[in-house]
C-alpha cells in the first residue's frame, strides 16, 4: 500500500513488454487522493521535475529488505 512520504518508481505500461520496472527514476509521492469507488491517485515528484499525478497501479513502491 503506498502513502505518502513514500519513494516510488513508475511501471512501464502498454507495449510488448508489460508491466516491467523502471527504476532508473525515483519520486517522492507528495500527495494522496481518494475517493470511494474509484482507483487511488497519487502526486508525485520524480527529480527536480514538476510533480505529476499517477494512479496507483502505475507505480511501485521501493521496500527495504532485511
Amino acid at each position: 500500500m503506498i502513502k505518502v512520504g513514500d519513494i516510488v518508481y513508475l511501471k512501464k505500461m502498454g507495449g510488448i513488454i508489460v508491466n516491467q520496472s523502471n527504476t532508473s527514476l525515483i519520486g517522492l509521492v507528495i500527495k494522496e487522493h481518494k475517493e470511494i469507488g474509484a482507483i487511488p491517485q497519487y502526486h508525485v515528484q520524480f527529480a527536480q521535475n514538476v510533480p505529476k499525478w499517477f494512479y496507483q497501479h502505475e507505480l511501485c513502491q521501493i521496500r527495504a529488505e532485511r
